[in-house]
């Protein structure tokens, strides 16, 4: 059996465990999605061949569309790389968990029963932990307000989803956040942080179109 045929092996019966009831494969990125309404869940099951075996590293996602949806007419990224964006990763690495397995046709019941038992422990981590806006509000901006952990200093979609975030469910902190992410924007712009200086110019309007879009009472 060839890794690729060993890869959808495996794929064909992850299909069928218990905790991806309701998933839908997607072949493109090969991941399992599932959307309901604005929420986002998705397991991506990035893979290559490395010395003869199959190295299969999963990544666990969910998505916001309230988040992201209103960005999208500035967003620099291609469209389909807009609609796949998520609002919070994880790999095995950060839960603590397995992060890449090497599997091979040899000792595929063993290696599989190791895969699909990390898959099902992280992506319920996940999962459960960012099931609402207040939950990812909770676990992403109360820790960065409380000094617990700093803002990233490179890219630059998280400060237009963490002011989204925080104006829509924490109004009374959108100015302390906004506040921290402007005067962290400011800092990466002064080295000229690639991602940053695409929105640069723009940022007064951009944030100016995300208030108005999401008015507070």
């Amino acid at each position: 059996m060839t890794n690729k045929e060993l890869f959808l092996t495996i794929v064909e019966r992850l299909k069928t465990e218990p905790f991806l009831k309701g998933f839908k494969f997607r072949k493109r990125d090969s991941s399992f999605i599932k959307q309901e309404g604005g929420l986002r869940r998705h397991i991506e099951l990035d893979h290559w061949s490395k010395e003869g075996v199959l190295i299969i590293y999963p990544i666990y996602m969910v998505r916001f569309d309230v988040l992201l949806k209103w960005f999208e007419p500035y967003n620099v990224k291609s469209p389909q790389a807009q609609q796949d964006n998520p609002s919070v990763g994880f790999t095995g690495n950060m839960l603590g968990r397995q992060d890449k397995f090497t599997i091979s046709e040899a000792y595929l019941e063993c290696e599989y029963s190791k895969l699909c038992g990390t898959l099902t422990d992280c992506s319920g981590i996940v999962f459960q932990s960012y099931t609402s806006l207040h939950d990812m509000f909770e676990h992403e901006i109360i820790p960065i307000l409380d000094g617990k952990r700093a803002l990233p200093d490179v890219g630059a979609d998280w400060a237009f989803e963490y002011l989204t975030l925080t104006r829509i469910e924490s109004p009374e902190d959108y100015p302390a956040v906004k506040a921290l992410i402007l005067a962290q924007v400011l800092k990466m712009a002064e080295r000229h942080e690639p991602n940053i200086m695409d929105y640069f110019p723009r940022l007064d309007e951009i944030i100016s179109v995300m208030e108005q879009t999401f008015p507070t009472k």
